[in-house]
């Protein structure tokens, strides 16, 4: 084989794999990316026990559960439990870096599936969504209050997407384990940078997370996120 032909072939290679690595880095980026901004919905996560009331004024009570929500071959997620829910039973929420918006899938009671795309403002997490044939929009309104201890959610109907919404229902409780007392050293969890709720080990040492998903990302590769916990910490 003439040194010309090796040349081609080392140079064909190249291109080859150069764009693997370059995709396999443009992944880890989105999905750290993806992360950060879902990090900024930190303060929801946990368990908050509420209390419903529709528009008739009937009330119930219902727990909302918030958590993280890893996996190797996707993107990070947080996903929401609704125990007892009247109107919902649980949703996925996602971002997309490219319209950089929240999209949240959302079950109602029946386990049909609605998508909302979400967006911040001013301390609120507000999700809509609009009906193809009706045109009215449906809007959730949830923020937290009390310097994170409570928790408020209101869900309305703008009939033909104008004018002043009605509502349909509201929800409202505390953050489980918390009280209006407040005080004393908030524990950070260890992989995402929120309230840490439940406690986690290694080599000895005791790190804190906010739920079960980080608790299970966590247990994955625990020298990975202490390695980078302990070095943001100096």
């Amino acid at each position: 084989m003439t040194v010309r032909r090796i040349l081609a072939l080392a140079l064909m290679a190249g291109f080859a794999f150069a764009p693997l690595s370059m995709r396999a880095a443009d992944t880890k980026n989105d999905s750290e990316k993806t992360k950060a901004a879902l990090g900024e919905l930190a303060e929801f996560i946990g368990q908050w026990n509420g209390n419903g009331e529709d528009s008739k004024k009937a009330l119930w009570k219902e727990t909302w559960s918030w958590g993280w929500k890893f996996g190797k071959d996707t993107e990070p997620a947080i996903q929401l439990e609704i125990k007892d829910g009247k109107f919902f039973s649980k949703a996925l929420v996602k971002y997309d870096l490219e319209k950089k918006v929240y999209r949240i899938t959302a079950a109602d009671k029946d386990g049909k599936d609605q998508e909302f795309t979400g967006k911040l403002a001013k301390g609120k997490f507000i999700l809509e969504r609009t009906d193809a044939k009706t045109k009215d929009l449906y809007r959730f309104t949830v923020n937290t209050a009390a310097e994170g201890i409570r928790f408020v959610g209101v869900y309305e109907k703008v009939a033909g997407g104008k004018g002043l919404g009605d509502t349909i229902y509201k929800v409202s409780g505390n953050k489980d384990g918390e009280s209006f007392a407040g005080g004393g050293k908030k524990n950070e969890c260890v992989v995402t940078g929120g309230l840490g709720t439940m406690t986690v080990s290694f080599m000895g040492k005791t790190f804190y997370v906010c739920c079960s998903g980080c608790k299970d990302e966590f247990n994955d590769n625990p020298k990975k996120y202490v390695d980078a916990f302990e070095k943001k910490k100096k």
